[in-house]
């Protein structure tokens, strides 16, 4: 496919997240909800196996963290809230229906803002995905596949989950993983799942269309599935985008079906036709109340949502730090810990903290110590990495440390500067004469000449007013 081809038209991306809640039980019954180890069909009992007789009871937890999910995405809650069963026949699926909210959900009409760091690594993009809505429900079964059969895992039953379907708003497969991974971190920051892609915590199922530029009526959307990394989200929704877009420049039309991401051909394949709402015969679930919500509840729970990523990303570049930093820190999950130093500690450098932090320290007073070392004693990057290895093979403070670590003298360095300049006396006199290009030179045979001990911000001034001398 030609990039002119593909330039003709614009594809429209719109998510369905399912997010597994790490609450200690199932939805609707006692069974542990961590049964990732357990032997399959163990973790298991006549409620999330639907037996005949049995009643649901409702987890307050998991309503609670829906609540809390969809207030940090910008939703409106809904004071009623009810459970419904959602009827369709899958082997994994022992009750012949799924209990979830159809008609009132936990939130609607919802808002994430997202940015993140282009592929150049140093430019920030910025874009808004609205939120359909967020509601709970309990998850299915697993069909595990082998070579001469199909088996059936019950241990997931009744797992908790959070559906979260947006609007379609994302506009390129890039701005879908950025929005998964800014969706991660909300639910993480939130503390209500592990949310990891890889182990099934997080599952998307993406619609995609295509559709001539110019034209106002979205294409016929093709829905992708099984897509268990941020990778192959991106991957997939290439793919599908391209083989939409060759369709239509046949003259071909699109089928509106379900399609699944083959990860090791590189391709989606046709599954089957795609179902519609009315095909799931949702009717109230009889055995289950509806849920009434105060505002005072809401306000509440609204109270506990720490600040979202987006805003400690806003408060790490006021401090100063570029944004490509800001996006290093976040990806080790550093980020809290860096507002937190520079909140507690305003007049430190923004770019020395961020340069530390990675490294392991014995404790956050241990760090904010060596960071006060380094500047009271200007101790150049290599004295501070002396004093860092010794920090750690002797397991001593900072200031115990430093006194024989303290960079070249003033007087030494000034010598140690002239005799740079006498050595390259060509490349001097072009620097005198206005080549900036050649300082970076000079500073680099400064500090070989001084070990790597001479501050550089000093050695730079020395240089500079010797230079117009």
């Amino acid at each position: 496919m030609s990039k002119a081809a593909i330039e003709k038209y614009e594809a429209t991306i719109g998510l369905e997240i399912h997010v597994q809640l790490d609450t200690k039980s199932k939805m609707f019954c006692r069974c542990d909800n961590n049964s990732e180890k357990a032997e399959p069909n163990t973790n298991v009992c006549p409620v999330c196996m639907g037996y005949p007789g049995v009643l649901p009871v409702m987890n307050s937890q998991a309503i609670d963290w829906g609540i809390k999910t969809a207030v940090s995405l910008g939703c409106e809650i809904n004071p009623l809230q009810r459970f419904d069963r959602k009827n369709y026949f899958y082997p994994d699926l022992p009750k012949g229906y799924q209990i979830s909210q159809f008609f009132y959900p936990v939130g609607e009409k919802g808002n994430l803002g997202v940015d993140y760091l282009a592929q150049d690594r140093k430019t920030k993009k910025e874009f808004a995905v609205g939120i359909t809505r967020l509601h709970l429900e309990e998850d299915a079964g697993k069909l595990v596949h082998e070579k001469n059969a199909t088996l059936v895992d019950l241990n997931r039953c009744g797992t908790p989950l959070m559906e979260i379907v947006t609007e379609p708003d994302i506009k390129s497969p890039e701005e879908a993983r950025a929005f998964m991974q800014e969706l991660q971190r909300v639910v993480r920051g939130l503390g209500v799942s592990k949310a990891d892609m890889e182990k099934g915590h997080m599952r998307v199922d993406a619609n995609v269309s295509v559709r001539p530029l110019g034209r106002d009526a979205l294409g016929t959307k093709v829905e992708v599935k099984n897509m268990n990394s941020f990778r192959f989200l991106e991957q997939a929704l290439q793919y599908e985008i391209e083989r939409q877009t060759a369709l239509l420049e046949q003259g071909e039309r699109i089928e509106q079906e379900t399609r699944g991401w083959d990860e090791k051909s590189g391709t989606t394949l046709s599954q089957r036709s795609k179902e519609g709402s009315v095909d799931y015969r949702y009717f109230p679930e009889p055995d289950l109340p509806p849920i009434y919500v105060s505002k005072e509840k809401i306000d509440e729970i609204a109270a506990t949502v720490p600040p979202l990523p987006s805003s400690l990303r806003l408060k790490a570049e006021e401090y100063g730090l570029p944004y490509g930093r800001v996006s290093e820190l976040q990806d080790i999950g550093k980020l809290a810990e860096f507002i937190q130093v520079m909140t507690d500690n305003n007049n430190f450098d923004p770019i020395l903290v961020a340069n530390w932090l990675p490294k392991q320290f014995a404790g956050d007073r241990s760090f904010v110590d060596f960071i006060e070392i380094l500047i009271s004693n200007k101790l150049s990057g290599s004295a501070a990495q002396k004093l860092y290895d010794l920090m750690v093979s002797t397991r001593k403070a900072p200031a115990e440390l430093v006194g024989g670590l303290k960079n070249v003298g003033s007087e030494e360095l000034e010598k140690i500067v002239q005799q740079v300049l006498d050595e390259n006396r060509e490349v001097a006199q072009r620097a005198k004469a206005g080549d900036t290009k050649v300082v970076g030179f000079l500073m680099g045979q400064i500090m070989a000449k001084s070990r790597g001990e001479a501050e550089p911000a000093l050695a730079q001034e020395i240089l500079d007013r010797l230079l117009t001398e």
